[in-house]
């Protein structure tokens, strides 16, 4: 393990923490382990107390009692079937014990009085005495409608003495016999129904007056003096629900989860005859989705005869129950989004497949356009959103309301018909012909197929579904659209039915045995870099519980909490590095004694001017704010949650820099939790279940390539920087190793620019010819050759030709490319960017399979490594992506137009490089001018898909006149070389190897940052200041900045990285080399003589 030192953060003796005593786990100075101050006493009684009453406590559940026992409310995330109710119960009876008051709040009277037995048994097994509904030290009482007129009178007057330790009764009771409750306060409530609380808005004020909040003239005081959890919901939250967030620190999820494990298939047309063979073939456990209550009937009518088969409408529900008392084999219904066949039906176990009888869709004659509802004008408006006149109305469609909008909405209508009404109108995703427009309702599609796939405490069940559907224009758009939510079908003639079968009773037997189960889902604290990313990827999964992290009273993290098939995922975010090299002590904050040491201390950045900076300070040290961000607060909160999960995974870039980050976070968090580390290099649901399921150790070799750079990086930039401050007597001059043969690049480039030759230009011809005098002469063309050419398109993007393009392209500087190229990835829309391979995965090949269709030739470009060249995540093209970012099917933070661009460059580059060659019509000329005799050979035509998709394959020009002719020519004195562009530098960087695709943008943007060099019409000039800057390292300093010594050293870390040399050999002899340059160096000024320029 490479060896560190991180300056203060021992969380045991809050002293430095060494690699030492992160390999054994326990601080030096104390001899205690390293998690000493998370551990609590009360934690190991409470999971003695629960082996006692119901068993050895799942991870799921220590985790609950953590967060419980740390006086933390919560939204308890977790599929069906994991112990919420029997764990509440427990904490309560547990709590109970300890002289505090809970109230356990549940839906029906049968899981109050199920509950009521579950602490008579726990009870009866800790030998407690416990009284249900009498007055003594320890009592539970209880309230249901059975209970005779005696009974609820005795438990009235109990309720008034306060005379109890534990309350359970329904919602009902809470909102019909609140003002009974009077001031109590309770130390621990636990909702099992949160969607009856969230329903009405006087109930979430009612909990939390009961956990001793007050209401002020509608201002909520005070602090919370209990602790509330509460299962996720159903329904839609109101604005109460927002109360959680504001006083309590969390954020009720959803437990619609939609995680699915579900073969979806093209089942051939919607025939009888295809439905009893899938019947017939799959077997019992079948939901028919049909589109009408008609439809449904007459199947109902025509397969009861035959099938153990009932119906259910929304008049006729009892067949419902007889499915599931196993009487009938298969129910029919329609495929209505909030039906009782596709909302209200949650039976692992018995469902095992789905067939649509036809595709569920809306459908909408262009004469009711006047009566359409908001949503489907929504929709519309979207898929015409090029029309000007709509673009205006873009900005509202979210919000968009009948009540609010009416003149608003009634523009629309009018503008979408007229769209309706063009001829030739073709969409890819929805139908518009004779008159009608018919929309593919992918919504009730997943809801309805997602009956068959159901999450559990083992994992998720597998299902399949059978589309069935005659038109086949509305098939092709169903399956067009359902694909932007990840859904692929495969045709029937794929199928393997005895695997399926397999796979899907299989995935229910583990379901029936999950009690027997070892191996539940369990809580992870999944670490990312961006909040961005963190969001992205619990997106994948439902829609998340939020958690809101304090530490001292200040904001530390954002955690999201959404259950995966193996795991509960806790996914938060980094912000990147949280830790750095401290700069007031040993070497340039490195240890040079035996052996080198870095020493590393939390992170600080001023939240008012930026400025960033290592050293222990409470204050901005450039502008005095105490608004400090200190990563000190984040790692605090991650070691806490680490020792609630007991198992972290890192999902940092797939980069050196990423491998750092990992390996500071693991070092940091080592001994509170099991560590592991996740690579991915795109931000997708199947890239993410992938790294899940392939974890791997941090990579040390990668780690100590990065700490050598880093701190080869401190060292030359630290001493040579101090060396130019002081010498031209400017605290904003720097030097670093790479920054300096670049600088000098611009430099020489300046000087050669300013060396002027004479040209000609003929723009009537598209030519230039060297020193031609005239204004007017005669030209001769000849046409001396004339052949057609097979040409391979460019292939994808690397970094460096990223940079490039939307440098010469797009006119923007490599360091925004860099950004927007970052938020593209972490949003899940292309591959990772950093990268310097062409490779495409078979992912990346089955993607442009499906946009290039017949046009498509697959190419690999590379088959070597695990790197993959920068591509789009999803076969749609620009115009479709922000049409689809406008209906929210995809959800992406902080994007414009550039980034629009930037992904439309990235699609049209890789989709061009999958296409077959395209062909280019060459053509030679001889031109006789002035007496001169050149050649000229242009393309003069190209023709392929691969250039249809991206022009700059090839440079095109117009066939040149035959014979004699007079020109006018524009006589111009030009410079013998053009300046350099930031794609040239990028350029140069890339072919002479001293950079890498981490850092081209970063050393381009320190050089503008100092003030070193600037940039107009596009090209870079060198400043006086850079220009000084330059000579003086150049001709003082050359051994340390030279292009061939950056080069070397850049192969050094390459070498390292694979193992191949000793880290500590090159940073020994690096201090060896670095440790000279200040004594040997007068601080004098330094001019540039006039012959350097």
């Amino acid at each position: 393990m490479p060896e560190a030192i991180y300056f203060g953060l021992c969380e045991v003796c809050n002293r430095d923490l060494t690699t030492q005593e992160i390999e054994n786990k326990k601080c030096n100075q104390t001899n205690l382990p390293l998690n000493f101050k998370q551990v609590s006493p009360i934690e190991k009684e409470f999971f003695d107390f629960f082996q006692q009453i119901i068993g050895e406590p799942r991870e799921i559940q220590k985790f609950w009692a953590k967060r419980i026992l740390n006086n933390e409310s919560f939204a308890a995330v977790a599929p069906t079937g994991i112990g919420k109710t029997s764990f509440g119960s427990a904490m309560a009876l547990f709590l109970a014990l300890k002289g505090k008051k809970c109230y356990i709040i549940l839906p029906t009277t049968l899981l109050v009085k199920q509950t009521v037995d579950f602490l008579k048994k726990y009870a009866k097994k800790a030998k407690i005495k416990l009284k249900l509904n009498e007055e003594a030290e320890l009592s539970a009482i209880y309230f249901h409608a059975e209970l005779n007129k005696q009974e609820k009178e005795k438990f009235f007057n109990l309720l008034e003495k306060k005379n109890f330790s534990i309350l359970i009764t329904t919602t009902q009771f809470l909102s019909k016999h609140f003002v009974k409750m009077g001031n109590l306060t309770f130390d621990f409530i636990f909702v099992d129904d949160v969607d009856a609380i969230l329903k009405r808005s006087k109930n979430v004020e009612k909990i939390l007056r009961l956990l001793g909040f007050k209401k002020v003239k509608e201002k909520w005081l005070g602090k919370a003096k209990g602790i509330l959890m509460v299962s996720t919901a159903t329904v839609k939250k109101g604005k109460h629900a927002e109360l959680f967030r504001e006083l309590l620190d969390f954020d009720v999820g959803s437990s619609i989860f939609t995680l699915r494990n579900i073969d979806d298939i093209d089942a051939g047309k919607a025939s009888l005859e295809n439905l009893i063979k899938i019947l017939k073939k799959m077997g019992k456990g079948g939901i028919i989705y049909a589109t009408s209550s008609q439809l449904a009937n007459e199947i109902y009518q025509k397969l009861s005869n035959r099938f153990k088969i009932g119906i259910v409408t929304a008049t006729t529900k009892k067949d419902f129950e007889r499915f599931k008392r196993g009487e009938l084999h298969y129910l029919v219904g329609t495929a209505y989004y909030y039906g009782t066949l596709v909302r209200g039906l949650d039976l692992p176990e018995k469902i095992r497949y789905a067939v649509f009888y036809g595709a569920p869709v809306f459908k909408l004659k262009f004469e009711d356009i006047e009566k359409t509802k908001v949503g489907i004008l929504r929709i519309l408006a979207y898929v015409f959103s090029d029309d000007e006149r709509i673009k205006p109305y873009l900005p509202i469609l979210p919000r968009l309301k009948e009540e609010e909008h009416q003149k608003e909405i009634e523009e629309l209508k009018k503008i979408i018909k007229e769209n309706l009404l063009k001829v030739g109108e073709k969409v890819e995703d929805l139908v518009i012909r004779k008159n009608e427009v018919i929309i593919p309702d992918i919504r009730s599609y997943l809801q309805a197929s997602g009956r068959t796939s159901r999450l559990f405490a083992g994992g998720i069940t597998k299902g399949a579904s059978f589309l069935l559907e005659n038109d086949g224009d509305v098939k092709q758009a169903f399956i067009k659209r359902a694909s932007y939510y990840q859904i692929e079908f495969k045709t029937i003639k794929k199928v393997n039915w005895n695997e399926l079968k397999k796979e899907i009773n299989e995935s229910r037997k583990k379901y029936r045995e999950r009690e027997k189960l070892k191996s539940f889902i369990k809580p992870v604290l999944f670490i990312v870099e961006s909040p961005t990313k963190a969001k992205q990827i619990s997106r994948f999964f439902g829609k998340p519980s939020i958690r809101f992290i304090k530490i001292k009273d200040k904001p530390a993290l954002v955690v999201y909490e959404i259950p995966s098939s193996n795991y509960v995922l806790l996914v938060t975010a980094c912000l990147g590095h949280i830790t750095d090299l401290i700069t007031d002590k040993a070497f340039y904050g490195v240890l040079t004694n035996h052996a080198i040491i870095p020493i590393y201390s939390t992170i600080k950045r001023c939240r008012n001017c930026g400025y960033q900076f290592t050293h222990p300070s409470e204050k901005c040290p450039k502008c005095d704010s105490e608004n400090i961000d200190d990563s000190k607060y984040r790692i605090e909160a991650l070691r806490r949650i680490a020792y609630e999960t007991g198992y972290v995974i890192i999902g940092t870039d797939p980069d050196e820099e990423g491998e750092k980050i990992a390996w500071d976070l693991k070092n940091l968090l080592e001994g509170f939790a099991e560590i592991k580390r996740a690579e991915f290099h795109e931000v997708t649901k199947h890239a993410i279940l992938t790294a899940l399921e392939k974890l791997r150790d941090v990579e040390e070799k990668m780690v100590e390539s990065q700490i050598v750079r880093r701190i080869e990086d401190r060292w030359t930039g630290f001493a040579l920087s101090e060396i130019l401050q002081k010498t031209f007597r400017n605290r904003n001059l720097s030097a670093g190793r790479v920054q300096t043969p670049v600088l000098g690049w611009v430099v020489e480039r300046c000087k050669e620019h300013k060396e002027k030759k004479k040209i000609g230009i003929i723009k009537e011809l598209g030519i230039s010819v060297e020193d031609l005098e005239k204004s007017e002469i005669e030209v001769e063309i000849k046409e001396v050759e004339e052949r057609i050419e097979e040409k391979t398109p460019l292939p994808p993007y690397t970094t460096d030709t990223l940079l490039r393009d939307a440098n010469t392209i797009l006119k923007i500087s490599a360091k925004e490319a860099i950004q927007i190229a970052q938020t593209l990835f972490e949003n899940g829309l292309i591959t990772y960017h950093r990268t310097d391979s062409t490779r495409v995965s078979d992912v990346g090949l089955k993607i442009a399979q499906q946009f290039l269709g017949e046009e498509f030739k697959g190419r690999t470009w590379k088959a070597e490594g695990a790197h993959e060249c920068i591509r789009p995540t999803r076969p749609i093209d620009k115009a479709t992506l922000q049409r689809l970012i406008y209906e929210k099917i995809i959800q992406v933070e902080e994007i414009n137009w550039k980034h629009l661009a930037l992904y439309d460059l990235i699609f049209k580059r890789f989709m061009s490089s999958q296409c077959k060659n395209y062909k280019v019509k060459i053509k030679k000329y001889e031109i006789l001018v002035d007496g001169k005799r050149i050649e000229e050979e242009r393309v003069v035509k190209a023709e392929g898909k691969a250039v249809e998709l991206y022009k700059w394959n090839v440079f095109i020009k117009p066939e040149l006149p035959l014979g004699k002719r007079k020109v006018k020519v524009v006589v111009r004195q030009v410079p013998k070389v053009p300046l350099y562009s930031q794609s040239d530098l990028v350029q140069l960087m890339k072919e002479r190897k001293i950079g890498r695709p981490s850092t081209y943008a970063t050393i381009i943007d320190r050089l503008f940052l100092r003030n070193y060099v600037k940039e107009r019409n596009g090209k870079v000039f060198v400043t006086p200041r850079g220009l000084k800057v330059y000579y003086f390292l150049s001709k003082k300093f050359s051994k340390f900045v030279s292009e061939e010594r950056t080069r070397i050293l850049h192969e050094t870390m390459e070498k390292i990285e694979r193992g191949e040399v000793d880290y500590q050999e090159v940073l020994r002899y690096l201090f060896e080399e670095v440790k000279v340059i200040k004594p040997k160096v007068p601080y004098k000024r330094f001019f540039i003589e006039d012959r350097y320029w």
